[in-house]
């Protein structure tokens, strides 16, 4: 005979379950950035500091972009594909953009995920999606896939592939900030059989990144927020040092990413390596007349990939 559960049993199982679903406040992480700490105080006025919202912003668009982790050649009209990318990548963490807008060192290197899927429409074109999630933070971007391969199908002759892909991506769980990734990619590549179900596909390519940020109204100081009733924070404060900015979108940031990859596929068992190396960011941009600088470092992007292809 089956004991019926008592009715505490029924309460705590409920309150067990309210506490998943509950809303909880997340704790920051290591990487979880505070732009309200990008000012600099000068005779009492707070001014943002816009160069080091660009340099960060330069870096943040770099480790959220979706990566390309594929060769040349396409899935085909029913071919489906499913992958998990683990990255390893570097970042300026002792630069000022970093350290005054982490609550810990960011360090110079910062891991990060890619979960990625592929599906073939038509002979040489594929759609797809990838999230991307950077491990000690809670941000995570979203974004979209498509690819064309324009010549391919010659496995058998030293002909490579070639292969064209563009890529979108939003940053989501960022405190007041907006970030949106774009990238067209050329890819070159060329298929070794090895046996009858070996084969591997070195490839080769190069990819312009498009990052466009902004922010939402921050209060300076960092601890005063204005928008309480009353104010919190700002006890002590004369008017005039308590004030609202934004960071403004000050144009298109450019970043150039190099890579090289090798795929290895047995049956539908897929797995890859891609190293990106990311020059540091050149392209200024400008505020109210002002010229603004992208400071970004040299950053490196070194991929291991496993997946399934069908």
């Amino acid at each position: 005979m089956h004991r019926i559960p008592r009715a505490s049993e029924w309460l705590g199982a409920l309150a067990f379950f309210l506490a998943l679903w509950t809303p909880q406040r997340a704790l920051a992480g290591r990487y979880d950035v505070d732009l309200a700490r990008l000012t600099s105080n000068a005779a009492g006025e707070f001014a943002p500091r816009n160069d080091d919202f660009r340099s960060l912003s330069s870096e943040l668009g770099t480790l959220f972009a979706p990566r390309p982790m594929d060769p040349g050649d396409s899935l085909g009209l029913s071919g489906f594909s499913f992958s998990a990318d683990v990255t390893v990548n570097t970042l300026g963490g002792d630069k000022p953009y970093w350290a005054d807008t982490t609550d810990d060192s960011a360090g110079n290197v910062a891991p990060s995920l890619q979960i990625m899927g592929r599906k073939g429409l038509y002979p040489g074109i594929e759609l797809g999606a990838a999230a991307t999630h950077l491990f000690d933070s809670r941000m995570w971007s979203m974004g979209g896939y498509f690819k064309l391969a324009l010549h391919e199908g010659f496995h058998h002759l030293p002909i490579p592939t070639i292969a064209l892909r563009g890529t979108f991506a939003r940053l989501l769980g960022a405190k007041d900030f907006s970030l949106t990734t774009g990238a067209i990619t050329v890819t070159i590549s060329h298929i070794f059989g090895v046996g009858k179900t070996y084969s591997l596909t070195p490839y080769l390519g190069y990819e312009a990144l498009f990052v466009v940020s902004r922010s939402s109204p921050l209060s300076v100081p960092p601890d005063c927020d204005i928008t309480m009733s009353p104010p919190d924070g700002c006890a002590g404060l004369p008017p005039g040092a308590i004030s609202e900015f934004t960071f403004e979108d000050a144009g298109v940031i450019i970043r150039h990413r190099p890579h090289l990859g090798l795929r290895f596929l047995f049956s539908v068992m897929r797995l890859g390596f891609e190293a990106m190396i990311v020059p540091g960011g050149r392209r200024d941009g400008e505020v109210d007349g002002q010229t603004v600088s992208d400071g970004s470092s040299f950053q490196q992007q070194y991929t291991f990939s496993v997946g399934l292809d069908f």
